[in-house]
């Protein structure tokens, strides 16, 4: 049963960055994927572009955002990026991931989005602010706000913004973490990172 298997999620984002890469000074293929310079006239922000070919993904990334593809806690991610520190009282940075998960049937949306809802819940170390459809890639998707109850093994409280989509038999699945008090403050650049998506 796919459905024993499809959903996991990191509640702790990792503060270890194993084989990061400055992102401006790629632009090259590497282990199936591309990391392309992409400077926009809008607002003069410097951009890469995340190109996937394996997966069909195009996203576009902040060029001072750092690149990971190794050293990820889930079998299913294929890469990490993660925002410059502000500063020396800023030891964990907000992290976006991208993960893809194939199955040998095709997945209905609602069937895996009961199901994340439904294995969240039950894991008690979570709350729920916003679950709400949401289209990605022009394809429909669902998208959950929720936060971690600091506990004694981890006092800090991070906000989760996880977002997915299914094609056929894949689960398409996007997840932005970060410090609770400062998820406002990446949340517009997360938009325009999901906005960015294409799926080919």
């Amino acid at each position: 049963m796919w459905a024993s298997a499809a959903f996991q999620i990191e509640i702790t984002p990792q503060t270890v960055l194993a084989a990061e890469q400055a992102v401006p000074s790629m632009n090259k293929t590497n282990f199936g994927y591309q990391l392309e310079s992409n400077v926009t006239d809008r607002n003069t922000i410097n951009e890469i572009a995340y190109k996937n070919p394996q997966h069909g993904i195009i996203m576009l990334f902040p060029s001072n955002w750092t690149f990971s593809s190794s050293g990820l806690p889930e079998y299913n991610q294929i890469a990490a990026f993660y925002a410059p520190l502000q500063n020396l009282s800023d030891p964990i940075p907000a992290r976006f991931t991208i993960a893809v998960m194939s199955y040998e049937q095709n997945i209905p949306l609602k069937e895996f989005t009961n199901m994340t809802i439904s294995s969240l819940n039950q894991t008690g170390q979570i709350m729920i602010s916003s679950s709400d459809p949401i289209s990605l890639a022009g394809r429909p998707g669902h998208q959950l706000v929720f936060s971690t109850l600091p506990n004694m093994g981890n006092p800090i409280s991070f906000e989760i913004l996880h977002s997915w989509t299914v094609i056929d038999n894949k689960i398409y699945v996007f997840q932005y973490s970060v410090e609770s008090a400062k998820f406002d403050t990446y949340l517009p650049t997360v938009k325009h990172i999901l906005e960015s998506l294409r799926i080919e």
